[in-house]
């Protein structure tokens, strides 16, 4: 059985993404250069890793403040 290799999206070691650690007790992977951890049967797993966090941050605030208001009810000519 081969075993998986399971990259960072973050790091970079040479000219590709860097390999992760396997924690095979914990069924997740980790980055030893930044802490992403990554859970591949696990595909809701919250990664409390830096980037990740600020990667949730913006596009929370982008879906909240960028978003215009949506209208209740819309005029939509109708064709002749």
């Amino acid at each position: 059985m081969s075993e998986e290799i399971v990259r960072c999206p973050y790091c970079v070691l040479d000219s590709e993404f860097r390999p992760m650690l396997h924690r095979p007790h914990r069924e997740w992977f980790v980055c030893l250069s930044c802490g992403h951890m990554a859970a591949p049967a696990d595909p809701y797993l919250k990664c409390p890793c830096q980037r990740c966090l600020e990667m949730s941050r913006i596009a929370t605030r982008r879906r909240t403040a960028d978003d215009p208001a949506q209208p209740d009810n819309v005029n939509i000519p109708a064709r002749a």
